[in-house]
């Protein structure tokens, strides 16, 4: 694994922390669309900062909280924002989510969460913080979501598919409907492992995608359009 991720406009350094870079979360931020009037968003455990630095590049006139409760991927995501020619748009932030108490809730929200919950972990405490969700519980994320966005705001979410259907029974219960999904899958070959989705409080037609990743050992046209402003070899 690199200890660096060159992208056409900024780089991501990622040796200090558990999470690192991924082709998922790469399509995730390129994938994501703010509403037309959005200005504030929040980058809930923001990790190296790739989500934030990928938004703000798309996103000109943005401000973005950046909060990470690891103080080594905190500070690493710092270093990387710091250094990017977006640092003006993005704040990172030390911090508990639980105990993070902004000025004013948010027009857009994103967030890349620990896969797992209640299953086996390793020996890193890092890695368990990263990729397990027992300092916070997917229900406990979407209801913090909901108390620090905007009612006519929208979120976006990260997940492996089959923990879809617990998220959206929990964003049911507080009147949260997915408006946009993006099923993602290896190959035409391969099963959809994970899925990208947008939730809003207005209720409307929602809008199911498919991406293929690769096919023939290269990248799809839909992959290659997706990340072309990002990935440095497209």
């Amino acid at each position: 694994m690199n200890n660096y991720f060159q992208f056409k406009k900024f780089t991501i350094y990622q040796d200090q922390c558990a999470m690192k870079v991924t082709e998922i979360a790469c399509i995730q931020g390129a994938w994501c669309e703010l509403p037309e009037d959005a200005q504030t968003i929040l980058d809930i455990g923001c990790g190296t900062g790739l989500l934030s630095l990928m938004i703000a590049q798309k996103n000109k006139n943005v401000r973005i909280d950046a909060v990470e409760i690891d103080s080594s991927s905190y500070n690493q995501a710092k270093h990387n924002i710091e250094n990017s020619a977006f640092k003006h748009q993005i704040h990172c932030i030390h911090s508990d989510i639980k105990n993070h108490l902004p000025n004013d809730v948010y027009d857009f929200i994103i967030c890349n969460p620990p896969f797992f919950e209640q299953q086996l972990k390793s020996l890193n405490k890092q890695k368990n913080t990263a990729w397990h969700s027992e300092q916070l519980t997917l229900k406990e994320l979407v209801r913090i979501i909901h108390c620090l966005l905007k009612p006519s705001g929208s979120f976006c979410i990260l997940l492996p598919i089959h923990r879809m259907e617990e998220l959206n029974t929990f964003c049911a219960a507080l009147n949260f409907f997915s408006i946009k999904t993006l099923a993602i899958r290896h190959s035409t070959q391969h099963p959809v492992t994970h899925q990208v989705s947008i939730f809003s409080k207005k209720i409307q037609a929602c809008h199911e995608a498919v991406l293929s990743i690769k096919e023939d050992g290269k990248y799809t046209d839909d992959f290659t359009q997706l990340l072309g402003a990002y990935y440095l070899k497209l």
